[in-house]
């Protein structure tokens, strides 16, 4: 075969081929380069460019094993009242949002009895934990979007669709909460928060039984989103943030700052949270130690799902 006169469509038929019989048969390079009429190296060659132009995937499957050393030494640590650590060793970070997801659905799982109601906020930790959150039959549970809507890069875990997700798999209501996140003017705001859809779906926070959060480090504040600065007043950009979660600026202590935008906030109240039995966080890396260490301190979440690397940063710190 002469593979440099092959068309398109034939060059990749044959490095489907060729990856096939490397992959999954187990053909050595050596046998097929005889099958092809041509030598091991351009069989190497050819197989790295199957890899490049995508034609085959390798997806590793590391194993999904718990740290229970690191999770006893986090609970001691941070006074929390449940913690899954996830071995994250060797784990690209895609990995690890994987296995963190899988780990966490398993546990929201058993939480989530008949008749319970969840809250969700939004990003990839959430997504990846309500993506595999198994569909259950007869089991209704109610899903609430628990603070007013933020514009992400991506549709696909912002907090309405997450809240859709749950309770198309659990058979229960769904509540969206359908508002800004945060309101220039207070006003409107409070007029906004009076209005029936509004008011139904705040009145479901203050029933939540489970909550399920992500958390914003210094990268990640509110006020750096360019959406948001619009919204901004002097003491908000003159407030030393740590980072943000459910919606709250976090001051650098790990609290939440006296800021125009907490007080312009849309969302669950600060004490109907801290009433929420399991306020689980789902949260990865190294620049989140220090915010996460900070707002479990100020018992602001008491559960945790992260992974080996990130609760390691948090013990030495």
């Amino acid at each position: 075969m002469d593979i440099d006169k092959l068309n398109e469509k034939e060059r990749y038929d044959m490095l489907a081929e060729m990856a096939d019989l490397y992959y999954v048969q187990g053909k050595t390079q050596a046998e097929i380069a005889r099958y092809f009429d041509t030598n091991r190296f351009r069989v190497a060659k050819l197989l790295q460019d199957a890899r490049k132009e995508q034609i085959v995937e390798i997806h590793i499957n590391y194993s999904n094993e718990r740290n229970t050393v690191l999770e006893t030494e986090m609970r001691q640590k941070l006074s929390l009242n449940q913690v899954i650590v996830v071995s994250s060793q060797y784990a690209s970070y895609t990995d690890s949002l994987n296995q963190m997801g899988k780990a966490g659905a398993a546990y929201l799982g058993k939480l989530l009895q008949h008749n319970r109601v969840i809250g969700l906020t939004w990003g990839k930790t959430i997504g990846s934990v309500v993506a595999q959150l198994p569909t259950v039959v007869g089991h209704p549970v109610d899903a609430v979007q628990m603070t007013g809507y933020l514009k992400t890069a991506n549709a696909s875990v912002d907090a309405r669709e997450l809240v859709r997700q749950v309770a198309a798999a659990y058979n229960g209501d769904y509540y969206y909460l359908n508002t800004p996140l945060y309101m220039k003017n207070e006003a409107v705001m409070e007029a906004l928060c009076e209005e029936p859809i509004v008011h139904e779906t705040l009145n479901m926070t203050r029933k939540m039984d489970v909550l399920l959060s992500g958390i914003g480090g210094r990268s990640s504040l509110p006020t750096e989103n360019p959406v948001i600065r619009p919204y901004l007043d002097e003491t908000d950009r003159n407030t030393a943030c740590s980072g943000s979660l459910y919606g709250f600026m976090l001051d650098a202590e790990g609290r939440p700052a006296q800021t125009g935008l907490n007080q312009r906030r849309i969302g669950a109240d600060l004490e109907d949270i801290m009433r929420v039995p399991h306020r689980i966080v789902v949260a990865c890396g190294r620049h989140k130690a220090d915010i996460l260490k900070k707002a479990a301190q100020n018992g602001l979440y008491n559960e945790l799902v992260t992974d080996s690397d990130t609760a390691l940063h948090i013990l030495e710190n």
